[in-house]
């Protein structure tokens, strides 16, 4: 795949992704917890990262990324994303 192709197939997703709503972005990315990895997903889940971090900012992205709950398993992002809007 050309660079001018990736390029014009990561803005739609961007496009796409931007249109979701806070539940509908975190629901998205809690389906993907515990699944195993595959090139597929991990292109999914970075799509799902850089919209959360737009939403976030870098300081509480940075924050959700560490966090973990006592499962050691990642943290619903919804939870920030409230803090954001508070």
């Amino acid at each position: 795949m050309n660079a001018t192709i990736r390029e014009q197939a990561e803005d739609k997703v961007q496009g796409m992704t931007a249109t979701l709503s806070d539940d509908a972005l975190c629901l998205a990315w809690m389906a993907t917890e515990g699944k195993p990895g595959t090139q597929e997903l991990a292109l999914v889940r970075g799509w799902i990262m850089t919209e959360l971090n737009n939403r976030l900012g870098d300081d509480l992205f940075d924050e959700w990324l560490v966090d973990v709950d006592d499962n050691c398993t990642g943290v619903n992002p919804l939870i920030y994303l409230a803090v954001r809007a508070a």
